[in-house]
């Protein structure tokens, strides 16, 4: 799926859509993450870098955070998919396809450093009737870190 301006799946959202104050991804929560989701053919890739409040213990970063930028991303990687299939244009539409994580079954393989440009990658793996499974992972200097499966329930399913 191509974006045609480039700009993040994040920022494309109506002013007035309800999620853009979600904790990790809300372009309008100041205290959140503000992930921005791209993709590239069908894979949702982001970017993220964490500052020191991030952290577990000093260097690396808390897994809870990286939970949500796994939980995140991966929702916006189904949440995208899902509009693209229902022809639901997401800066024109208050009123968008909602979703819910149902299940995450998260692999911590190494600790991930604190100071490093993590880069997310996720795609939809299985579609279901109500659901989509998502596999993300989380790469920092190069190497997996975390590796996570999520199922993302979609209101707007077809």
């Amino acid at each position: 799926m191509e974006i045609p301006d480039g700009s993040p799946l994040q920022d494309r959202l109506n002013t007035a859509a309800a999620i853009r104050h979600c904790y990790g991804c809300g372009t309008d929560n100041p205290n959140g993450l503000k992930i921005k989701s791209f993709f590239d053919g069908d894979q949702g890739i982001c970017t993220w870098r964490a500052q020191e409040h991030h952290c577990s213990y000093p260097g690396f970063l808390n897994g809870g955070v990286a939970c949500t930028l796994i939980d995140c991303h991966s929702a916006w990687t189904a949440f995208a998919l899902e509009c693209h299939e229902l022809g639901v244009v997401m800066e024109e539409e208050p009123e968008l396809p909602t979703g819910w994580t149902r299940a995450m079954n998260v692999e911590f393989l190494k600790p991930t450093p604190l100071h490093a440009e993590i880069i997310l990658k996720a795609k939809v793996i299985k579609k279901g009737r109500t659901s989509r499974t998502v596999a993300c992972s989380l790469y920092a200097q190069g190497e997996e870190c975390i590796r996570a499966e999520v199922t993302i329930v979609m209101s707007g399913a077809s």
